[in-house]
């Protein structure tokens, strides 16, 4: 009930704070992440926005949300550990490379850097040392009528 509770509450922090509604002094240089202007209309880049949630982490909440502009949002939740926050997305072979905005001052966290996840299928598989579980796509909703 409790998991939940919580992924019901990180959910609607990703809808509010969804990436038009980041600050852009927040967000790192376009250079940070090397894309090629090709990479930007490709079909493969394009399925992999959206959301995904992490399962198979004892514990533990998190979401990413991958956007267009290649900026993204990620939340974690374990323990008396939250956190919310972002940076800039790259797609290379089979590859989703993550470049973290460096923490806000005051931050009770380490600096993330640059993560590396794998892609299968629909889903990301971050490295072992994160987790252990898997990013699984999120379903879009169906269209109101």
């Amino acid at each position: 009930m409790a998991g939940v509770l919580i992924s019901s509450f990180m959910t609607s922090i990703l809808v509010f704070f969804g990436p038009q509604s980041l600050d852009s002094s927040d967000k790192m240089p376009d250079e940070k992440v090397q894309t090629s202007p090709d990479e930007r209309d490709s079909e493969a880049s394009q399925k992999l926005l959206g959301r995904y949630y992490l399962r198979g982490a004892m514990e533990t909440a998190s979401g990413l949300q991958l956007a267009e502009d290649r900026s993204f949002l990620w939340y974690l939740s374990v323990g008396a550990l939250d956190i919310l926050t972002g940076g800039r997305w790259s797609h290379q072979e089979g590859q989703v490379t993550l470049v973290y905005d460096p923490p806000k001052e005051g931050a009770r966290y380490d600096p993330l850097g640059t993560v590396i996840m794998k892609i299968e299928g629909d889903n990301l598989v971050p490295p072992g040392n994160m987790s252990g579980g898997v990013y699984v796509k999120a379903k879009p909703r169906p269209e109101s009528e």
